[in-house]
């Protein structure tokens, strides 16, 4: 074995295989301990993953060891880290470089009104509000972009996560829009889940918000979440609504990016929530998908693994 391994390491090595052989564990992956190298038959070393295992074999205690080459694994990850690098200057620029001009076009409208509001007539008057309110929709999509191409790229931090919890959480984030409206909540017991909490929790945040959100109208809401059992590989939740609903004919479309299907001054919002959704739970290896029906509300429902299956 001690060939294998570059002349640097085989100290620590052998010493590692013997605190192993002694220890009341039957198996060990070399990521517990670090980066592992391997070391070719020309001399050159590659990083390597290593398994090691012990079992007693007529009183006999036989140790294995099996490594793996990783080179094209390493490269493959140093490759993603360059490209998110790369997004990261691409993100910032394009916040950079977008957001001055919109900064200027603000300012200037805000001087304008300011200072030549009472020469302008009531069409002129009209044509400022637009450009202003234009210039903070402009601002709120840039953000909400940023937003959606960082989820993309954020390192999950998976746990078991009570959804009971977070769902309660994201009803009391939305009591600024809820206020004053009678909504009646229909909130089943949840199970726990392995995710990552924040992303889960953007999620709930989403979904919910927009559930209050095409409510609105409705002099009596009322908002269900629950969850399907049956299928022993996943759970099913959902958030249903009495709300406006949506032509069924563009269910496809309803997790894309800005894609909306309701006019922005019925409803506000950028049509970032629902992509971003979408790619939280297809990143923990569920699925998501929406059925409605136009002023007959809307349920949209998402699916996680079992257990710790998601990545």
């Amino acid at each position: 074995m001690a060939e294998l391994v570059p002349p640097r390491f085989r100290a620590a090595h052998e010493a590692g295989i013997l605190e192993f052989s002694r220890g009341p564990a039957a198996s060990r992956r070399s990521s517990e301990r670090g980066t592992l190298f391997g070391l070719r038959k020309n001399g050159t070393e590659f990083p390597a993953e290593g398994s090691f295992s012990k079992l007693e074999v007529g009183g006999e205690r036989i140790l294995t060891v099996m490594l793996r080459d990783i080179t094209a694994r390493e490269r493959a990850r140093e490759a993603l880290q360059r490209t998110n690098a790369e997004i990261e200057a691409f993100s910032y620029s394009v916040s950079h470089d977008l957001r001055a001009p919109l900064r200027h076009v603000a300012g200037f409208v805000e001087l304008l009104s300011k200072n030549a509001s009472g020469r302008l007539d009531d069409q002129g008057r009209r044509y400022m509000g637009i450009i202003s309110d234009a210039t903070r929709h402009m601002g709120a999509l840039i953000d909400d972009l940023l937003a959606f191409s960082k989820m993309g790229r954020t390192e999950m931090q998976c746990s078991t996560v009570s959804l009971d919890r977070i769902v309660k959480e994201a009803i009391r984030s939305a009591e600024a829009d809820t206020a004053g409206r009678l909504i009646a909540w229909e909130v089943a017991p949840l199970p726990s889940v392995h995710a990552d909490p924040s992303m889960l929790r953007l999620a709930m945040d989403d979904l919910i918000s927009n559930a209050v959100k095409y409510t609105r109208p409705r002099t009596s809401a009322r908002i269900e979440i629950g969850v399907e059992n049956g299928d022993p590989r996943e759970s099913v939740f959902f958030i249903r609504d009495n709300g406006v609903g949506f032509d069924a004919r563009y269910a496809g479309k309803l997790f894309g990016v800005f894609q909306r299907l309701h006019r922005v001054d019925e409803f506000e919002g950028t049509g970032i929530g629902l992509a971003n959704v979408r790619r939280i739970i297809a990143r923990h290896g569920g699925r998501t998908w929406a059925v409605g029906d136009v002023d007959k509300g809307a349920t949209v429902y998402f699916s996680l693994p079992h257990g710790e299956e998601s990545p």
